[in-house]
This record gives C-alpha cells, structure tokens and sequence, in this order.
C-alpha cells in the first residue's frame, strides 16, 4: 500500500512555475484603435438628392414613350409601367448613395377636367427631396414625381 500512496503523490505534483514565466506566456493586452463607424447619419457634401438631374431624367423618359401617342386607356396601364421603371433605372445610375428612389406616375386623359392632386409626406428637410415633372399633348396628361429619401 505504501507504493500506491507514492504514486499517487508522484501524480498530484506540479512543477513550480516562476511569475516571470507567466507574464511571458500571456501576451500582453494591446489597445486597438476604434474603427469609424459605418453607419451615415447625413450625406457628404455632394452626395444629396440631385432634383435637377431627375427632373431631366423624369421629362427625358415621358417624352420618349409618350411623344405622338393617343390617349388609349387599354395600353395606359402599361405606359405607366415602362415610364416609372426607365425613370427608377436611370436615377439609381447617378448613384445617389443611400437613397431609397420612389417613382409615382399617372395617366389620364384630357377631357377638359380638372385634376387637383396632393402630396404629404413626413421625412427630413436636410437629407430627403422630391421633383416632379409633366407632360402634355391633346389626348394625354401625365404627372410623375420621384421622391428621394436617405435611409439612415
């Protein structure tokens, strides 16, 4: 019995470890610099919603799919469709970082009746913005506006 206590003794021994051992397994904590964060709160200088190139875009597209057409309320569906898509296309192509585009587009048809249309929205002064544009000829009457609002 007496050489089973020895070997289990012999088992429970740890070898002495000196503390500048280990300080020199530990490696020391260094401090790293803090990265920017990635989010924007504003656009940079520049980076804004560019109404004046819109509006271009916006008039550019209505008159091409527009010009010497007749009011038919059978294809105005789709010419809505085709305005506001080629608009949505060509203003992500400014790449305006950031910016959600939303484009609403209307067809009718001009009979000489009025049309009285309103807009509310809530957003920020700073970073959001809308243009709007129209087109006209004898039967058709169309009015579109993108609106740009910067997601934070």
């Amino acid at each position: 019995m007496a050489d089973d206590d020895d070997d289990i003794e012999e088992e429970t021994e740890v070898p002495a470890v000196r503390d500048d051992e280990v300080q020199e397994t530990i490696s020391p904590a260094v401090e790293k610099p803090l990265a920017p964060p990635k989010y924007e709160v504003r656009p940079g200088l520049g980076e804004k919603f560019q109404a004046a190139n819109v509006k271009e875009i916006i008039l550019t597209i209505m008159q091409e799919q527009l010009m010497g057409r007749q009011y038919r309320s059978d294809q105005a569906a789709r010419w809505v469709k085709v305005i506001a898509n080629g608009i949505r296309q060509r203003v992500q192509e400014l790449d305006m970082k950031r910016y959600k585009i939303v484009v609403q587009s209307t067809i009718i048809e001009m009979k000489g009746a009025g049309v009285k249309c309103g807009q509310r929205c809530i957003w920020d002064p700073e970073t959001d913005d809308y243009t709007d544009a129209t087109y006209r000829n004898e039967t058709i009457f169309c009015y579109t506006t993108v609106y740009g609002i910067y997601m934070y």
